[in-house]
Order: structure tokens, then sequence, then C-alpha cells
């Protein structure tokens, strides 16, 4: 199933919910709710569509990177514009100062199709 059919199944938010916890992975898709495993990170409304969809098979989790990254990069951004020290969103967000510095000095991404999923 492609991104944007999966997006259209569950909604933008539970998509990217289960990129990052099952991205890159084929899964097994209960009949039924609620699930186990990663799946248990959704809103029960998408697992019941996934049940619906796929119950009792196999799905492929796309993986998302890209958009990942800009909600990423979109977080750490409003954590500094909040007043967040550079020290302390490294910490939260795992990564070094320099990563972080580096994210806050590039430029937003502009475009939509950019910072669209597909």
């Amino acid at each position: 199933m492609a991104a944007h059919d999966l997006e259209r199944l569950i909604g933008r938010e539970a998509l990217v919910t289960l990129a990052q916890v099952a991205g890159g992975l084929d899964l097994y898709i209960p009949a039924k709710v609620p699930m186990d495993g990663p799946l248990l990170e959704l809103p029960l409304a998408a697992q019941e569509a996934l049940a619906r969809y796929a119950g009792g098979t196999r799905l492929y989790i796309p993986m998302l990177s890209g958009e990942l990254r800009r909600i990423r990069d979109a977080q750490i951004r409003a954590a500094s514009d909040a007043g967040e020290r550079v020290q302390d969103i490294a910490r939260r967000f795992r990564l070094s100062e320099r990563r972080v510095w580096a994210i806050l000095g590039s430029p937003e991404p502009q475009d939509e199709a950019q910072a669209s999923l597909f």
C-alpha cells in the first residue's frame, strides 16, 4: 500500500506515528482491536481502519524519513523560538548541539511540494 493511500486510510498524524514506531517493517495487522506492539501507539480509530482494511495480513509500513526529519526540525525551531536552550533541545531530540545549531541556521522549507509527504 502506498503511503498516500495509507494516509487516506488512517490520517496523516497516525501515519507519521506509525512511521516513527514501525517504519520500514512488514507488520502483521491483527483483525481485532485493540492491537498490540507498535500498532498500540495508534489512536483506536486508526487501528480499526487498519483492521478493516488489512486485518489478518501483513502490511509494509513506509519509513517517511524526509517527512519525519522536517517535522523534527520544525519542532526544534519552535522550541528555540519559545526560548528553550540549545543544550536542552539537543538532549531532548538526542542530537549534538552542533546539529541543533545547524538546523536552526538552515532555511525552513518554503515550497509546499517539498513539505508534502509524497
